[in-house]
């Protein structure tokens, strides 16, 4: 959750390869000089500061893109702390960070990689993102959160500001505060310039991280809920943060000791309860800490469970009935007494407590009669098109950005993130980036064969599972070589050859080796020194019951630098005596 951390230690710990010098920022050495040199070191250190913004801003987001520095960072991440071995705090994190990636409804920005996590053995009540969508997660988080949906609202904060790639942009803002500090304190005097320092710092975090981490609470609880999370999550965790929080938020003591990077918590969780109510169509609020009401009737009081305290429980209770309002548009969507009834898993705790039939009942009649207001009471049907309006712009603008990113142009992007985790042997994750870079340009027979590419290293890693190839892989793969072929026709020898030579791999993985022998040998008459060919013809011939092709065709394997091992034994004697190196063949025509 410390953004600030992060950009300290993005610019602090080698990891930006440019350096920042402040040394217009030095007051006293202009102090003395007359207007007009005033003038021309204000703009000189305008023009400076320009240039390390975009110079910052720059790096950050390179940096930020690369699954090289990702890993590096996981890296020093789990050296420093130490991995958390829990398994279930392991399959707790993963679980909830995959229903968000799979569900929430988000735009990723081409220049971002794949959210990767780690659970680290600290017990800091903590979890952060780095600016290459790194998430980090401290076990003393997972100790105290007992509820996923809780667990969820900061995961979904976390996202957000990967999503939104705070510290690329909060970073840069921070150089230009620096270098208006300095503008305002050219002619000052030495205390005035120290307490314009002061005053520049404050105001620098609380219009920077403060604002990204208010920014990742709004959008992390939209997201949040938008993954089908319980809405009273964000409300329960930020509660959470509240009871724990001590700080003296007085102005003067943060100007002089420095501000606080996070809003107050206390000013965080009712902004998160305001959003959960609104979520809800402002039906359902919390009162006096316990104390649930629909349309400010009781309903209930929470208690506690084994797991939750009663506050937790009754956040958690009043955002099911808030998600369950603003999913059903009727009192019969919701099921009461069928089989379907609240069955998602977001309604557990509301379910729970409604296992008193009284209480069953009691909700039904009071959602019967919200709904009613929904219809017939202006302030509550203006209130909820309002809100509804408001959501649906937010979900358009989501949804135009997701198909603005994926473009033809931004293919190559996706690419570099491919070729980066199929270096790293991250499998999955190259696959999940040719698969972006193939629907943003499908007519690319670059990305078109990459995605054969990257199906045949899942199928590497399932045969060395499992001992045999995935079939489904194999003909995905070749259909995707395939269709690459006919898209490549007039292009380079290279591309050409490196298509069918995949063919002939992928063909020869599903035992069609005519075909792939067809597709061997095309290559071969397109690049005739490389080697692999000769041999796929080999096997491919001792596979039909051809036994002198395969001869021959492993002999010239061997005679273009195979390796003897790779020589069938009932073949070795045959091959070897008809085997000629380069060397040799020079020798006898020279």
């Amino acid at each position: 959750m410390d953004l600030k951390k992060k950009v300290m230690y993005t610019l602090s710990t080698g990891l930006l390869a440019c350096t920042f010098s402040f040394a217009p920022l030095s007051a006293p050495s202009v102090a003395e000089a007359a207007d007009w040199g005033l003038i021309g070191n204000i703009f000189g250190t305008v023009s400076q500061a320009a240039m390390e913004y975009d110079q910052v801003q720059t790096y950050l987001l390179n940096w930020g893109n690369s699954p090289e520095t990702q890993q590096k960072t996981l890296n020093e991440t789990v050296e420093k702390y130490g991995l958390d071995t829990s398994v279930e705090h392991n399959e707790r994190v993963s679980r909830v960070l995959n229903q968000l990636i799979d569900h929430g409804h988000y735009a990723m920005e081409p220049n971002s990689l794949p959210f990767r996590w780690r659970v680290i053995n600290n017990d800091e009540w903590n979890a952060a993102c780095y600016p290459n969508d790194f998430i980090e997660v401290n076990s003393g988080l997972l100790n105290d959160l007992h509820s996923d949906d809780a667990l969820a609202a900061v995961m979904s904060h976390e996202m957000i500001h990967g999503l939104h790639q705070h510290i690329a942009k909060d970073a840069p803002k921070q150089v230009l505060y620096k270098y208006g500090t300095a503008l305002l304190t050219m002619k000052a005097d030495v205390l005035q310039a120290t307490l314009g320092s002061y005053i520049g710092n404050y105001i620098s975090v609380k219009n920077t991280t403060n604002l990204s981490e208010a920014d990742a609470d709004e959008y992390g609880f939209y997201l949040h809920c938008s993954a089908g999370f319980n809405p009273g999550g964000f409300s329960a965790m930020t509660l959470n943060m509240a009871k724990g929080d001590n700080t003296d938020r007085n102005i003067i003591k943060e100007i002089f000791t420095g501000a606080y990077n996070h809003p107050a918590s206390q000013k965080r969780f009712e902004q998160a309860q305001q959003r959960m109510e609104e979520y809800g169509y402002n039906h359902v609020k919390v009162k006096n800490g316990t104390e649930i009401f629909i349309d400010d009737k009781h309903f209930m009081t929470a208690g506690e469970t084994p797991e939750l305290a009663d506050w937790e429980n009754a956040y958690l209770i009043a955002g099911g009935i808030c998600k369950g309002i603003h999913d059903y548009s009727t009192v019969e969507a919701w099921g009461f007494g069928t089989p379907d009834f609240l069955s998602d898993i977001a309604y557990k705790d509301l379910k729970n407590a409604l296992n008193d039939p009284s209480l069953s009942a009691s909700l039904q009649t009071m959602l019967t009669n919200a709904y009613a207001l929904d219809i017939h009471d202006n302030d509550y049907r203006s209130t909820k098109a309002k809100l509804r309006k408001a959501e649906k712009e937010r979900n358009d603008k989501i949804t135009k950005r997701q198909k603005e990113v994926m473009s033809a142009e931004n293919a190559s992007s996706y690419e570099g993130h491919f070729e980066g985790y199929t270096k790293l042997g991250l499998n999955v994750l190259a696959y999940k980036e040719a698969e972006k870079a193939y629907k943003a340009d499908p007519n690319s027979y670059i990305q078109t064969g990459n995605m054969s590419r990257a199906l045949n290293a899942l199928n590497a890693e399932y045969r060395e599972k499992h001992n045999t190839w995935n079939d489904d892989y194999t003909q995905k793969a070749i259909e995707y070589t395939d269709k690459a072929l006919k898209i490549c026709q007039d292009n380079s020898i290279d591309d050409t050859y490196w298509l069918y030579s995949n063919m002939a791999y992928y063909q020869m993985q599903a035992q069609n080796y005519a075909t792939s022998n067809e597709a061997a040998l095309k290559a071969i008459s397109l690049k005739p020194d490389e080697k692999s060919n000769y041999r796929f013809v080999g096997y491919n011939s001792l596979m039909l019951g051809d036994k002198g092709s395969a001869v021959k065709y492993y002999s010239l394997y061997l005679n273009h630098g195979g390796d003897r091992e790779m020589v069938p034994s009932e073949l070795s004697n045959e091959v070897q005596a008809n085997a000629r190196t380069l060397e040799e063949i020079y020798d006898a025509n020279e």
